[in-house]
């Protein structure tokens, strides 16, 4: 298949259609989920990035593993509204954990362990609605710095678009 490349004069070089794309080195899981009905967004976000966070990395495989990077993406009730305002399909999820691997067989090796089983899987019936929706993938760095020593490259930066 022939890429359609439409006329376009780029004022960014690692942007054009002959640029390597700057996908950074990870494999980045993002789980998009919901809190129980009759749990409050207070005690959900509180449990979430307390005590789930820490079952999650204390949980002796997350090491083992090679777990590169563990982020929660918390949306308050507040910040939903803010986002209904745009006029935009509202992506309607309380929260979204991301995590980072740098092989597959990394993740699988986590989400397979007996610890992980054990410890986190029984956590979500306290906080968590199922099901869990989930995207794969990987970031390409468009604008800002790559993450210190992870081995990616920074896309455009702040710097280089003052020297134009």
């Amino acid at each position: 298949m022939t890429l359609k490349k439409i006329d376009h004069d780029f004022k960014n070089e690692s942007l054009t259609y002959d640029a390597t794309p700057n996908n950074q080195p990870c494999i980045k899981l993002s789980f998009f989920f919901n809190k129980l009905p009759d749990v409050s967004y207070e005690q959900f976000h509180r449990h979430w990035e307390t005590v789930h966070a820490d079952l999650t990395i204390a949980a002796r495989d997350f090491k083992a593993c090679k777990i590169q990077r563990y982020v929660q993406f918390h949306q308050p009730p507040e910040m939903k509204e803010k986002a209904k305002q745009l006029g935009l399909e509202h992506i309607a999820f309380d929260g979204c954990s991301e995590i980072w691997v740098r092989e597959w067989g990394d993740w699988m090796a986590f989400y397979n362990s007996p610890e992980y089983a054990a410890a986190m899987q029984p956590d979500c019936k306290h906080f968590m609605e199922f099901p869990i929706h989930v995207m794969v993938g990987y970031d390409t760095l468009i604008f800002g710095h790559a993450i210190p020593g992870e081995g990616g490259r920074d896309g455009v930066t702040a710097q280089t678009l003052k020297t134009r």
